[in-house]
Protein backbone atom coordinates (compact mmCIF):
# COMPACT_ATOMS: atom_id res chain seq x y z
CA UNK A 1 0.00 0.00 0.00
CA UNK A 2 1.39 3.33 -0.98
CA UNK A 3 0.92 6.42 1.86
CA UNK A 4 2.65 9.02 0.44
CA UNK A 5 2.00 12.94 1.26
CA UNK A 6 4.27 15.13 -0.55
CA UNK A 7 6.73 17.08 1.02
CA UNK A 8 5.03 17.05 4.30
CA UNK A 9 6.15 13.37 4.43
CA UNK A 10 3.95 12.48 6.96
CA UNK A 11 0.20 11.87 7.30
CA UNK A 12 -2.02 11.63 10.43
CA UNK A 13 -4.72 9.36 9.61
CA UNK A 14 -8.16 8.52 12.09
CA UNK A 15 -5.34 8.91 15.25
CA UNK A 16 -2.77 6.99 13.28
CA UNK A 17 0.64 8.66 12.21
CA UNK A 18 1.27 7.12 8.61
CA UNK A 19 4.65 7.85 7.11
CA UNK A 20 4.99 9.39 3.76
CA UNK A 21 7.66 8.27 1.22
CA UNK A 22 8.10 11.49 -0.85
CA UNK A 23 6.79 10.24 -4.10
CA UNK A 24 4.99 13.87 -4.75
CA UNK A 25 7.18 16.77 -4.78
CA UNK A 26 4.79 19.66 -6.59
CA UNK A 27 1.67 18.54 -4.04
CA UNK A 28 2.63 22.22 -2.28
CA UNK A 29 2.04 24.22 -5.64
CA UNK A 30 -0.57 21.09 -7.19
CA UNK A 31 -4.29 22.04 -6.89
CA UNK A 32 -7.09 19.79 -6.49
CA UNK A 33 -9.02 21.72 -9.36
CA UNK A 34 -5.74 20.70 -11.54
CA UNK A 35 -6.95 17.10 -11.96
CA UNK A 36 -8.97 14.66 -14.66
CA UNK A 37 -10.35 11.87 -13.37
CA UNK A 38 -13.48 9.32 -13.93
CA UNK A 39 -16.77 9.93 -12.14
CA UNK A 40 -19.69 7.43 -11.65
CA UNK A 41 -23.11 8.59 -12.76
CA UNK A 42 -25.60 6.86 -10.26
CA UNK A 43 -23.05 5.16 -8.51
CA UNK A 44 -24.63 2.63 -7.21
CA UNK A 45 -26.91 1.12 -9.70
CA UNK A 46 -27.52 -2.02 -10.26
CA UNK A 47 -29.56 -3.33 -13.03
CA UNK A 48 -32.99 -4.42 -12.23
CA UNK A 49 -34.61 -7.75 -12.82
CA UNK A 50 -37.04 -6.08 -15.25
CA UNK A 51 -35.96 -3.45 -17.21
CA UNK A 52 -38.31 -0.08 -17.37
CA UNK A 53 -36.77 2.15 -19.43
CA UNK A 54 -33.37 1.25 -21.39
CA UNK A 55 -31.46 3.23 -19.87
CA UNK A 56 -31.43 1.30 -16.30
CA UNK A 57 -30.24 -1.25 -18.29
CA UNK A 58 -26.21 -1.29 -16.60
CA UNK A 59 -24.48 -2.17 -13.04
CA UNK A 60 -21.44 -0.64 -11.42
CA UNK A 61 -19.13 -2.26 -9.66
CA UNK A 62 -19.08 -1.52 -5.51
CA UNK A 63 -17.95 1.66 -4.85
CA UNK A 64 -14.32 0.37 -3.48
CA UNK A 65 -13.12 -1.78 -6.63
CA UNK A 66 -14.57 1.40 -8.76
CA UNK A 67 -11.78 3.25 -6.90
CA UNK A 68 -9.14 0.73 -6.48
CA UNK A 69 -9.73 -0.93 -10.50
CA UNK A 70 -11.45 1.53 -12.25
CA UNK A 71 -9.81 4.80 -11.04
CA UNK A 72 -13.40 6.72 -10.23
CA UNK A 73 -12.75 9.80 -7.82
CA UNK A 74 -16.05 11.11 -8.27
CA UNK A 75 -19.42 9.35 -6.98
CA UNK A 76 -23.26 10.13 -7.35
CA UNK A 77 -25.56 9.47 -4.81
CA UNK A 78 -29.14 9.65 -5.13
CA UNK A 79 -30.71 9.88 -1.61
CA UNK A 80 -34.30 9.54 -0.64
CA UNK A 81 -35.73 9.57 3.06
CA UNK A 82 -37.73 6.98 4.78
CA UNK A 83 -39.89 7.83 7.29
CA UNK A 84 -37.76 6.43 9.94
CA UNK A 85 -35.37 9.38 8.95
CA UNK A 86 -32.98 6.61 7.67
CA UNK A 87 -31.46 7.86 3.60
CA UNK A 88 -31.45 5.31 1.56
CA UNK A 89 -29.45 5.39 -2.13
CA UNK A 90 -31.21 4.23 -5.05
CA UNK A 91 -33.06 5.58 -8.77
CA UNK A 92 -36.18 5.41 -8.58
CA UNK A 93 -39.02 3.90 -5.79
CA UNK A 94 -41.49 0.69 -6.47
CA UNK A 95 -39.05 -1.46 -7.77
CA UNK A 96 -39.03 0.70 -10.47
CA UNK A 97 -35.09 1.09 -10.47
CA UNK A 98 -34.09 0.47 -6.51
CA UNK A 99 -31.07 -1.86 -7.20
CA UNK A 100 -27.94 -0.64 -4.97
CA UNK A 101 -24.93 -1.95 -4.56
CA UNK A 102 -25.14 0.13 -0.84
CA UNK A 103 -28.85 0.67 0.58
CA UNK A 104 -27.83 3.73 2.63
CA UNK A 105 -26.04 6.66 2.52
CA UNK A 106 -23.95 5.61 5.36
CA UNK A 107 -23.01 2.00 3.82
CA UNK A 108 -21.90 3.69 0.40
CA UNK A 109 -19.82 6.36 2.85
CA UNK A 110 -18.14 3.04 4.84
CA UNK A 111 -17.30 1.32 1.64
CA UNK A 112 -15.10 4.19 0.16
CA UNK A 113 -13.96 5.03 3.73
CA UNK A 114 -12.43 1.99 4.15
CA UNK A 115 -10.74 2.59 0.82
CA UNK A 116 -9.49 5.67 1.76
CA UNK A 117 -8.18 4.55 4.66
CA UNK A 118 -6.43 1.88 2.81
CA UNK A 119 -4.84 4.68 0.21
CA UNK A 120 -4.36 8.10 2.12
CA UNK A 121 -2.04 9.40 -0.79
CA UNK A 122 -5.47 9.72 -3.21
CA UNK A 123 -6.45 12.93 -4.63
CA UNK A 124 -9.67 14.66 -3.39
CA UNK A 125 -13.07 12.53 -3.76
CA UNK A 126 -15.99 13.96 -4.72
CA UNK A 127 -19.63 13.02 -3.72
CA UNK A 128 -22.41 14.33 -5.32
CA UNK A 129 -25.47 14.00 -3.22
CA UNK A 130 -29.00 14.26 -4.91
CA UNK A 131 -32.36 14.72 -3.35
CA UNK A 132 -34.52 12.28 -5.18
CA UNK A 133 -37.71 12.79 -3.48
CA UNK A 134 -39.49 15.04 -5.03
CA UNK A 135 -39.38 12.81 -8.10
CA UNK A 136 -41.78 9.56 -6.77
CA UNK A 137 -41.16 9.54 -3.03
CA UNK A 138 -44.37 11.83 -2.27
CA UNK A 139 -46.61 8.72 -3.52
CA UNK A 140 -44.74 6.02 -1.93
CA UNK A 141 -45.73 5.64 1.82
CA UNK A 142 -42.56 3.97 2.79
CA UNK A 143 -40.84 7.82 2.12
CA UNK A 144 -41.14 11.53 3.36
CA UNK A 145 -39.72 14.82 1.21
CA UNK A 146 -37.07 16.01 3.28
CA UNK A 147 -36.55 19.62 2.77
CA UNK A 148 -35.31 20.90 5.87
CA UNK A 149 -33.40 17.97 6.78
CA UNK A 150 -30.63 18.64 5.53
CA UNK A 151 -28.74 18.33 8.94
CA UNK A 152 -29.49 14.82 9.24
CA UNK A 153 -27.58 14.47 5.77
CA UNK A 154 -24.36 16.11 7.72
CA UNK A 155 -24.81 13.86 10.43
CA UNK A 156 -24.90 11.10 8.24
CA UNK A 157 -21.74 11.92 6.61
CA UNK A 158 -19.84 13.01 9.94
CA UNK A 159 -21.01 9.79 11.44
CA UNK A 160 -18.55 8.17 8.26
CA UNK A 161 -16.20 11.07 7.32
CA UNK A 162 -14.18 13.11 10.20
CA UNK A 163 -14.94 16.84 10.06
CA UNK A 164 -11.03 17.07 9.55
CA UNK A 165 -10.62 15.10 6.47
CA UNK A 166 -14.12 16.89 4.64
CA UNK A 167 -13.42 20.21 2.10
CA UNK A 168 -15.97 22.40 3.68
CA UNK A 169 -16.72 25.31 1.94
CA UNK A 170 -15.45 27.77 4.82
CA UNK A 171 -11.97 25.91 4.37
CA UNK A 172 -11.79 27.16 0.75
CA UNK A 173 -13.41 30.66 1.53
CA UNK A 174 -11.45 31.54 4.57
CA UNK A 175 -11.83 35.39 4.97
CA UNK A 176 -13.29 36.03 1.77
CA UNK A 177 -16.76 37.17 1.38
CA UNK A 178 -17.35 34.39 -1.50
CA UNK A 179 -16.58 31.28 -2.75
CA UNK A 180 -15.78 32.69 -6.07
CA UNK A 181 -13.26 35.13 -4.61
CA UNK A 182 -11.66 33.07 -2.50
CA UNK A 183 -11.17 30.91 -5.74
CA UNK A 184 -10.06 33.74 -7.86
CA UNK A 185 -7.75 35.09 -4.97
CA UNK A 186 -6.42 31.65 -3.73
CA UNK A 187 -7.23 29.09 -5.60
CA UNK A 188 -8.64 25.90 -4.08
CA UNK A 189 -6.31 23.78 -1.71
CA UNK A 190 -3.13 22.16 -2.54
CA UNK A 191 -2.96 18.69 -2.91
CA UNK A 192 -0.49 18.20 -0.15
CA UNK A 193 -3.90 19.88 1.92
CA UNK A 194 -5.94 17.49 0.85
CA UNK A 195 -4.95 14.07 -0.20
CA UNK A 196 -7.04 11.19 1.62
CA UNK A 197 -9.60 13.70 1.94
CA UNK A 198 -13.33 14.22 0.66
CA UNK A 199 -15.73 16.89 -0.26
CA UNK A 200 -19.83 16.81 -0.66
CA UNK A 201 -21.88 18.64 -3.10
CA UNK A 202 -25.55 18.82 -3.45
CA UNK A 203 -26.74 18.48 -6.53
CA UNK A 204 -29.73 20.50 -6.81
CA UNK A 205 -30.70 23.20 -8.49
CA UNK A 206 -33.88 23.97 -6.94
CA UNK A 207 -35.93 23.93 -3.74
CA UNK A 208 -33.45 21.87 -2.09
CA UNK A 209 -30.73 24.01 -2.76
CA UNK A 210 -32.68 27.09 -2.15
CA UNK A 211 -33.75 25.89 1.20
CA UNK A 212 -29.59 24.34 1.93
CA UNK A 213 -28.31 27.94 1.44
CA UNK A 214 -30.88 29.55 3.55
CA UNK A 215 -29.47 32.73 4.31
CA UNK A 216 -26.28 32.24 5.05
CA UNK A 217 -23.05 34.48 3.11
CA UNK A 218 -21.49 31.57 0.56
CA UNK A 219 -22.46 28.33 2.87
CA UNK A 220 -20.76 29.64 5.74
CA UNK A 221 -20.53 26.54 8.21
CA UNK A 222 -22.02 24.21 5.80
CA UNK A 223 -20.83 20.95 5.25
CA UNK A 224 -21.36 20.86 1.24
CA UNK A 225 -21.20 22.62 -1.40
CA UNK A 226 -23.87 22.72 -3.62
CA UNK A 227 -24.42 23.06 -7.65
CA UNK A 228 -23.98 25.93 -8.72
CA UNK A 229 -26.00 28.07 -11.78
CA UNK A 230 -23.41 30.95 -12.17
CA UNK A 231 -20.59 32.02 -11.16
CA UNK A 232 -21.50 35.60 -9.69
CA UNK A 233 -23.27 33.27 -6.82
CA UNK A 234 -21.55 33.58 -3.41
CA UNK A 235 -21.70 30.22 -3.14
CA UNK A 236 -20.53 28.89 -6.91
CA UNK A 237 -17.95 26.97 -6.71
CA UNK A 238 -18.67 23.33 -8.11
CA UNK A 239 -21.10 22.75 -11.20
CA UNK A 240 -22.50 20.07 -13.22
CA UNK A 241 -22.79 20.77 -16.68
CA UNK A 242 -24.22 17.42 -18.12
CA UNK A 243 -23.56 18.18 -21.64
CA UNK A 244 -19.78 19.63 -22.03
CA UNK A 245 -20.10 18.68 -25.94
CA UNK A 246 -22.75 21.18 -26.62
CA UNK A 247 -21.58 23.34 -23.96
CA UNK A 248 -17.89 23.43 -24.20
CA UNK A 249 -17.16 26.99 -24.00
CA UNK A 250 -18.81 27.50 -21.36
CA UNK A 251 -17.25 24.64 -19.17
CA UNK A 252 -13.69 26.11 -20.73
CA UNK A 253 -14.76 29.48 -19.14
CA UNK A 254 -15.72 27.82 -16.03
CA UNK A 255 -12.86 25.73 -15.32
CA UNK A 256 -10.29 28.37 -16.60
CA UNK A 257 -12.13 30.88 -14.09
CA UNK A 258 -11.16 28.20 -11.10
CA UNK A 259 -14.56 26.29 -10.64
CA UNK A 260 -14.87 22.35 -10.71
CA UNK A 261 -17.02 21.16 -13.17
CA UNK A 262 -18.22 17.47 -13.29
CA UNK A 263 -19.91 16.44 -16.63
CA UNK A 264 -21.85 13.50 -18.27
CA UNK A 265 -19.83 11.44 -20.60
CA UNK A 266 -21.72 8.58 -21.82
CA UNK A 267 -25.07 6.22 -21.92
CA UNK A 268 -26.00 2.83 -22.47
CA UNK A 269 -28.30 4.11 -24.65
CA UNK A 270 -25.99 5.68 -26.96
CA UNK A 271 -23.79 4.07 -29.71
CA UNK A 272 -19.88 3.35 -28.58
CA UNK A 273 -19.22 6.37 -31.85
CA UNK A 274 -21.36 8.54 -29.94
CA UNK A 275 -20.13 8.23 -26.66
CA UNK A 276 -16.63 8.39 -27.22
CA UNK A 277 -16.98 11.82 -29.40
CA UNK A 278 -19.05 13.21 -26.26
CA UNK A 279 -15.57 11.90 -23.93
CA UNK A 280 -13.28 13.74 -26.44
CA UNK A 281 -15.37 16.87 -25.97
CA UNK A 282 -15.58 16.94 -22.47
CA UNK A 283 -12.23 16.00 -21.98
CA UNK A 284 -10.51 18.88 -23.95
CA UNK A 285 -12.90 21.23 -22.48
CA UNK A 286 -11.89 20.46 -19.20
CA UNK A 287 -14.15 18.98 -17.06
CA UNK A 288 -12.57 17.78 -14.25
CA UNK A 289 -14.74 14.52 -13.79
CA UNK A 290 -16.24 12.32 -16.44
CA UNK A 291 -19.57 11.03 -14.88
CA UNK A 292 -19.95 7.63 -16.67
CA UNK A 293 -22.43 4.35 -16.72
CA UNK A 294 -19.49 2.73 -18.14
CA UNK A 295 -16.61 3.05 -16.38
CA UNK A 296 -15.13 -0.17 -17.24
CA UNK A 297 -15.37 -3.03 -20.04
CA UNK A 298 -18.74 -4.82 -20.30
CA UNK A 299 -19.40 -8.02 -22.61
CA UNK A 300 -20.97 -6.93 -25.75
CA UNK A 301 -19.30 -3.40 -26.43
CA UNK A 302 -16.43 -1.71 -27.74
CA UNK A 303 -16.40 1.18 -26.04
CA UNK A 304 -15.85 2.09 -22.04
CA UNK A 305 -14.51 5.23 -20.64
CA UNK A 306 -10.72 5.52 -20.53
CA UNK A 307 -9.11 9.27 -19.97
CA UNK A 308 -5.50 8.68 -21.83
CA UNK A 309 -2.26 9.29 -19.91
CA UNK A 310 -3.98 8.43 -16.24
CA UNK A 311 -3.18 6.78 -13.61
CA UNK A 312 -5.40 6.67 -12.60
CA UNK A 313 -5.83 10.66 -12.53
CA UNK A 314 -4.39 13.29 -15.60
CA UNK A 315 -3.14 16.87 -15.59
CA UNK A 316 -6.40 18.50 -16.45
CA UNK A 317 -5.24 20.50 -20.03
CA UNK A 318 -7.23 23.35 -19.15
CA UNK A 319 -6.11 24.16 -15.58
CA UNK A 320 -3.27 22.45 -14.63
CA UNK A 321 0.59 23.88 -15.05
CA UNK A 322 1.86 22.80 -18.19
CA UNK A 323 4.93 21.26 -15.89
CA UNK A 324 2.17 18.85 -14.46
CA UNK A 325 2.55 14.97 -15.35
CA UNK A 326 -0.05 11.99 -14.14
CA UNK A 327 2.79 11.06 -12.01
CA UNK A 328 2.33 14.32 -9.85
CA UNK A 329 -1.18 13.23 -8.96
CA UNK A 330 -1.41 9.76 -8.09
CA UNK A 331 1.34 7.21 -8.78
CA UNK A 332 0.05 4.02 -9.82
CA UNK A 333 -0.52 1.06 -6.58
CA UNK A 334 2.34 -0.82 -5.73
CA UNK A 335 0.03 -3.49 -5.63
CA UNK A 336 -1.85 -2.70 -9.14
Amino acid sequence: MRVSTGPSQVLILSGILVAGCGDYPKDGTLRMNHVQAKGTHNSYHLEPPTVVHPSHRYSHAPLDVQLEAQGVRQFELDLHRRVDGVFEVFHLPGEIDQRSSCNKLTDCLQVAKRWSDEHPDHVPLIFWLEPKDLELDWADERYQLFVGAYAEIEADILSVWPRDRIITPDSVRKAHPSLPEAIRTDGWPTLEETRGKALFAMLDRDEHRTAYVGDTTALAKKLMFVASSTPSDDYAAMFKIDDAMREAQRVRTLVQAGFIVTSNVDSVERSDADNQAKVDATLAAGSHFSSSDLPAPVDGRAYSLELPGAHPVRCNPVSAPVDCTSADLELPRSDD
